[in-house]
């Protein structure tokens, strides 16, 4: 396999739905300074001028003028800045058909030199739209954990040409991204089209229960077989991949919905609510309480 091969087919990124969150510009200092801060939206900033510092994925990274920085969705991260950081930001996401991301399904580079049009790019994105803004930077406030639900409750898009201008401008932040991608690796690794429909069949069914023997089925493979080849190209056994993306949806659902716990462990196909708490504990290091007190919505009466 190339180190640089094309990983998703033409016809799958048609159908990418893109969706923007927030965009604005922001002037950070000293208090931009947190850590284990977990979204369901990927971030991409634009750093214009001072410095800071990000740490994903284990390595550390010098946040600069000039370069273009992508935290994927559901991707812990610490940040911080010394004195001084002028940045745009955009909260975003990109979903594959049956709403799987796209940064789950590819390994790229976080950081890239910035193309001369990016700040154009984002000017524009914030003048049309001019409403989407943070009600504060602070992930771990109140106001902050409940803009996703409120922003879905309240999104007005813009008129079709401007939404059509919109679509255009983040394609092209997004595509030198595609373009840095190795394969697909880590935790969700490198999936070939017959996974990718695996890939599809766990998120449409995610709620019922989901043996290897249906996986395996969705592959037109042996179970045994299956599970040997899906280790060797995704690098954890089907059930354990399973298991991820089950945890990443009930992340999704405590940051954006006032569903309560024992909801959440039947839509991701866990009925028993122990059992679910215990797999999220030791997959997302905290509990699904924990987890919604610092980066979710308030559940329901």
């Amino acid at each position: 396999m190339s180190d640089h091969m094309p990983v998703l087919g033409l016809e799958t990124l048609t159908s990418l739905d893109l969706r923007i969150q927030a965009v604005q510009r922001i002037a950070a200092g000293q208090w931009w300074n947190f850590r284990r801060v977990i979204s369901p939206f990927s971030r991409l900033w634009l750093i214009l001028d001072g410095r800071a510092t990000v740490r994903q994925e284990g390595q550390r990274f010098d946040l600069r003028s000039g370069i273009l920085h992508l935290v994927p969705a559901f991707t812990e991260h610490d940040c911080f800045c010394r004195r001084y950081f002028d940045h745009y930001h955009l909260h975003f996401t990109a979903r594959l058909p049956a709403g799987i991301d796209l940064f789950s399904l590819i390994r790229c580079d976080a950081q890239l030199p910035a193309p001369p049009q990016a700040l154009a790019w984002f000017q524009r994105l914030d003048a049309i739209y001019p409403d989407r803004k943070l009600p504060c930077f602070d992930p771990f406030r109140e106001e902050y954990q409940e803009f996703p639900a409120r922003m879905e409750q309240t999104r007005r898009d813009a008129p079709p040409a401007q939404w059509l201008e919109a679509q255009g401008l983040l394609r092209l932040l997004v595509a030198p991204y595609l373009a840095s991608a190795s394969g697909l690796e880590g935790v969700h690794a490198r999936v070939t089209q017959r996974f990718l429909a695996v890939q599809v069949y766990i998120h449409e069914h995610m709620h019922e229960p989901i043996a290897l023997s249906h996986l395996a089925h969705v592959a037109g493979l042996n179970p045994t077989y299956f599970s040997d080849r899906f280790n060797e190209l995704v690098g954890v056994r089907p059930l354990a991949y399973l298991a991820r993306r089950r945890m990443e949806r009930a992340q999704y659902l405590l940051a954006t919905t006032p569903a309560a716990v024992k909801e959440i462990a039947y839509a991701v196909g866990l009925p028993d609510p122990a059992h679910f708490s215990r797999m999220f504990s030791r997959l997302c290091g905290h509990s699904p309480s924990e987890y919604r007190d610092t980066h979710g919505s308030r559940p329901s009466a």
